[in-house]
């Protein structure tokens, strides 16, 4: 068993290494802070957000992701502050964990349009337990040591990333820097750290039945989302509606055809509800994708509580936030 998982957490890591790509949520806006620091406090309440993901199902602890999240819109200040922790799992051997904090500004340009410039400092750590892993000398040598050159077990090292955010109450667009400390020559060929990643990001939201009188708010919105990294380009684009409690959402994502061919490789089908100051979403991918279908395509579970506790009224802060989609 151990030599099968060396074997698996090889594979992973070569796969890693070659790529380069950092985690991937399908719902990119229930963890704001990982999509663009301009993000946190965009709901103008404090936050916090929890998510679970599971890449390729069918292969027991392939490649697990857990998540934990807070951020706060600071209202004097025009600020919005947050701190973020992401650790992966790959194979149940090899493990990354990313600490860091965040912060933005609001520039308010006129009465439809704000700037958010914003900015994020991480510290990370990588690991590999060698002891579950069963090398193959150990096994031609009836051995419970190996002669193998481990590199270390541990690994830290930082890392920052930079946004800016466009917004008006139905638009909004934004860019994302990350993994600035390769720009400098004297880290840029260390495999140590990941390779820069660009994110684009943007959509419209717009509420439905305006005049009708109802209690209920209604939306629709149109989400794309398009990155970047060491010769790896990914978009998705979708749609959520959401009808309070409730909120569906359909999104596809690809390869939009930059040094590749044009091809849509997942779906990806979203529900979640609102109870309270809790929202809770579920998303599965599903992988149209012939060499990965086998997989199981991945699950992937949100959980954010949301609350001001000076008690201001819902709608003001609606009109306040940002209208990015309700993950």
């Amino acid at each position: 068993m151990k030599f099968i998982k060396g074997i698996i957490i090889g594979l992973l890591f070569i796969s890693s290494q070659l790529k380069g790509q950092d985690s991937y949520f399908s719902q990119f806006y229930a963890l704001p802070i990982y999509l663009s620091p301009s993000l946190a406090g965009s709901t103008e309440q404090t936050r916090f957000v929890s998510i679970y993901r599971n890449q390729w199902a069918n292969l027991p602890n392939a490649y697990v992701t857990y998540a934990f999240s807070f951020d706060h819109y600071i209202r004097n200040y025009k600020s919005g502050i947050g701190a973020m922790v992401i650790r992966n799992q790959e194979g149940g051997l090899y493990n990354n964990t990313s600490i860091g904090l965040s912060y933005n500004y609001t520039i308010k340009i006129n009465e439809q349009l704000n700037i958010r410039p914003g900015i994020f400092a991480a510290t990370n750590i990588n690991n590999i337990d060698y002891s579950e892993i069963e090398f193959a000398d150990q096994m031609t040598r009836n051995s419970s040591t190996t002669i193998e050159v481990l590199d270390k077990e541990q690994i830290q090292y930082y890392d920052f990333s930079v946004s800016a955010l466009a917004y008006t109450p139905k638009y909004w667009f934004g860019v994302t820097g990350d993994h600035l400390m390769t720009l400098n020559k004297q880290v840029a060929f260390d495999n140590i750290y990941p390779p820069l990643k660009m994110v684009f990001y943007g959509g419209a939201k717009f509420k439905l039945f305006e005049n009708v009188r109802s209690q209920v708010d209604r939306y629709f919105s149109l989400s794309v989302l398009y990155k970047t990294q060491a010769g790896f380009h990914q978009f998705d684009l979708g749609t959520n509606f959401e009808r309070e409690p409730y909120r569906i959402g359909l999104w596809l994502r690809g390869s939009p055809g930059i040094n590749e061919s044009f091809n849509i490789n997942a779906l990806v089908l979203l529900v979640g509800t609102t109870y309270k100051d809790f929202l809770i979403n579920y998303s599965y991918d599903i992988t149209l994708s012939r060499l990965l279908s086998a997989t199981g395509g991945a699950h992937e579970v949100s959980l954010s509580y949301r609350f001001d506790f000076r008690g201001i009224n819902n709608k003001r802060k609606r009109m306040a936030a940002l209208p990015c989609p309700s993950f």
